[in-house]
């Protein structure tokens, strides 16, 4: 009687615990999006309908639903007249078409131009680049040192606050 008793409880407690429901308790609230989709040892081809417009290479990018990342990465652009602009660092960042390196950048113009900094933002639209941060830049044999830069791709115009120059007279 009493093993009896026991089944039957079992089976209507049972029936009871079927209709709960379970609530999940563990919550996602993180802020960052999670990755679509990681490349390694990545390259990148931008065309138009005449060349290719820019290459950017990596050794490792997260392409994220608004936003890439990129780290040891190197941006190959096509300028006006036929140069060609490389930017690389350790670090790119992509929204839309701005472009943000940090640490260890060089952005270089054709074999004679060459400019070092730790920070460097790249607008593709205006074809603009500009940084905050202390840069040394070389033109041939002369150097031009300062803060805040301002360099524009389509052409040669270059400046920024507490200049320092250091001319060859063979450059003017």
């Amino acid at each position: 009687m009493a093993l009896r008793l026991f089944l039957l409880s079992i089976i209507i407690v049972s029936f009871f615990l079927t209709d709960i429901v379970v609530k999940d308790v563990a919550k996602n609230d993180s802020k960052e999006a999670l990755p679509k989709v990681s490349f390694m040892n990545s390259t990148m081809y931008e065309l138009n309908n005449h060349q290719v417009e820019k290459i950017v290479k990596s050794k490792q990018a997260i392409q994220y639903e608004s936003k890439d990342e990129l780290k040891d990465a190197v941006l190959i652009l096509r300028g006006a007249k036929n140069t060609t602009d490389t930017i690389s660092g350790k670090y790119m960042k992509r929204e839309n078409n701005a472009y943000e390196f940090r640490k260890n950048i060089v952005f270089t113009r054709g074999e004679d131009m060459q400019l070092k900094t730790e920070s460097l933002n790249y607008n593709d639209t205006t074809g603009i680049v500009s940084n905050n941060d202390y840069f040394v830049f070389n033109f041939q044999k002369s150097l031009f040192s300062g803060k805040k830069l301002y360099i524009s791709k389509n052409d040669f115009a270059i400046s920024g606050q507490q200049a320092h120059f250091v001319l060859n007279e063979k450059d003017l």
